[in-house]
């Protein structure tokens, strides 16, 4: 092999390595990027994320009880070790304190005055 492929062949080289570098960092800042960066989100990416992506968690909410029923759900049935009290109930406050209840986002239903006359109906 000559010198100048040899030089080739290490640049081939270098540039698969750090593309796969730069690949694998922003795969890690991606998982990172979906959940709220307050208060305990590294303990709940890290325990949460062994087992899905932080976006199943952003996309969803719910009171403490709902939080705590999906993960029963998912220790009963996804095979989700056990956690114990304390990891638990600092989960339990993050998911509870980021991703609550949301408030009804539907409009009011409209009132009899602003409805359209049914064609359909069978009062006369």
């Amino acid at each position: 092999m000559s010198q100048l492929q040899t030089k080739k062949m290490l640049l081939l080289l270098i540039a698969c390595i750090s593309t796969l570098f730069l690949s694998s960092c922003s795969l890690e800042n991606s998982v990172a990027s979906s959940l709220e960066k307050t208060g305990d989100w590294e303990v709940v990416q890290s325990t949460c994320t062994e087992c899905h992506s932080s976006q199943l968690i952003s996309q969803n909410s719910g009171t403490r009880e709902v939080w705590l029923s999906r993960i029963r759900w998912m220790q009963d049935t996804q095979g989700l070790k056990e956690l114990d009290s304390s990891l638990e109930d600092t989960i339990l406050g993050y998911l509870t304190l980021n991703y609550g209840p949301k408030t009804a986002s539907r409009r009011p239903s409209l009132t009899e005055a602003f409805l359209p006359t049914n064609p359909y109906s069978t009062n006369d």
